[in-house]
């Protein structure tokens, strides 16, 4: 079986600007002062737009 080529996704700027906000969201409410990185809030992002129902 062959592996699959993938290769990373690039994001502009501004979502970049984006996902740091979000993760500022994140560090304000966490009583710990932790927050997720970037990486991980884009992959929470993706996983919900891709589980999202589909419509008919």
């Amino acid at each position: 079986m062959a592996t699959p080529s993938v290769k990373p996704v690039l994001l502009s700027r501004n979502q970049i600007d984006k996902l740091k906000a979000l993760q500022e969201q994140e560090l304000r409410k966490s009583p710990l002062g932790l927050a997720p990185s970037i990486h991980v809030i884009a992959r929470q992002i993706m996983d919900r737009a891709l589980n999202m129902p589909k419509e008919a």
